[in-house]
């Protein structure tokens, strides 16, 4: 599945050689320094998995549910673990690979090379961080959450902005590279607080850009700030992360055109950078409890 198999080769696979003739959901993500999949099967392949050694990078593989047993063979051993829910594996491509696979396959993966390692290591002041540690079955249901966050639908579409996938993109590089890295003293916290007039930058940004497309790396630069410094000082200032600040400043900015303007809603829409009606709709009654056609004729009786 995240593997390449020895199925038969008249199989089609993808590039992590999962076989397309099998799976029931299969995603790709492009992130900051990350890609991430989706693959979901409701039985894994038959016969064993098999990758041979490149320089790749790393793979990580999270359980989206319980229900997957592996046998992972060494040279001279195997060992048997079963995954529940938001279980993870690490493995370094540079190893060979050989695995049984059972019961059910639903994985959320992500794929970060040597480079990329490096350059969340140094951004986020992680010294020395040079490999990430192969582990099995391990439970982490922050990255749980962080992934599952990535993939979420409602009705079946995703509402993502780059802002949102470039900040989950950047906190979830941080937290492999600081839970997994070869070196565990991590970063610090240096309790930094974004100042006025970065405050003032950010808002201008956002303001200019209420469609979401701007990266977490345009915001940082504002405030000369590295990606992850910045997104733990924008936390500790905002309360929030730049995404859940974005969908704040939309609302806002939808609350003053329904109250003082008879613009249409699919128009407020468009102007406040939701990616239609429907999606606003849904956004603002997460955030107002109720529906912006309601809460537009309470505020005009």
């Amino acid at each position: 599945m995240t593997d390449v198999s020895s199925i038969a080769a008249t199989k089609r696979h993808d590039s992590l050689g999962c076989s397309m003739d099998r799976l029931d959901d299969d995603r790709t993500i492009e992130g900051r320094d990350l890609t991430f999949y989706r693959k979901r099967s409701a039985a894994a392949p038959p016969g064993r998995v098999t990758t041979p050694a490149t320089g790749r990078g790393y793979l990580v593989g999270l359980s989206a549910a319980g229900g997957h047993r592996r046998r992972i063979f060494k040279e001279h051993h195997s060992s048997l673990h079963d995954f529940e829910q938001n279980a993870v594996y690490l493995r370094n491509f540079a190893d060979d690979y050989h695995a049984d696979l059972s019961g059910s396959f639903d994985f959320m993966l992500l794929e970060i090379n040597h480079n990329a390692l490096e350059r969340i290591a140094d951004a986020g002041d992680f010294k020395g961080v040079g490999e990430l540690r192969s582990i099995a079955a391990h439970p982490d249901p922050v990255l749980g959450g962080m992934l599952g966050a990535l993939f979420a639908t409602v009705d079946g579409r995703a509402d993502r902005s780059a802002l949102f996938v470039d900040q989950l993109s950047v906190a979830i590089g941080v937290h492999v590279v600081q839970q997994y890295g070869n070196h565990r003293g991590g970063a610090a916290a240096s309790g930094r607080r974004l100042s006025s007039r970065c405050q003032a930058r950010i808002k201008d940004l956002v303001q200019s850009q209420l469609n979401g497309d701007l990266s977490v790396e345009q915001l940082a630069s504002a405030c000369n700030l590295s990606p992850a410094s910045f997104l733990r000082a924008f936390r500790e200032t905002m309360g929030k992360t730049p995404h859940r600040w974005l969908q704040q400043q939309r609302i806002e900015k939808a609350l003053d055109l329904l109250q003082f303007s008879q613009t249409q809603l699919s128009e407020i829409a468009s102007a406040c950078g939701f990616s239609d009606q429907s999606h606003f709709t849904r956004a603002f009654v997460q955030a107002m409890g109720t529906t912006p056609g309601a809460w537009r004729r309470s505020r005009q009786s």
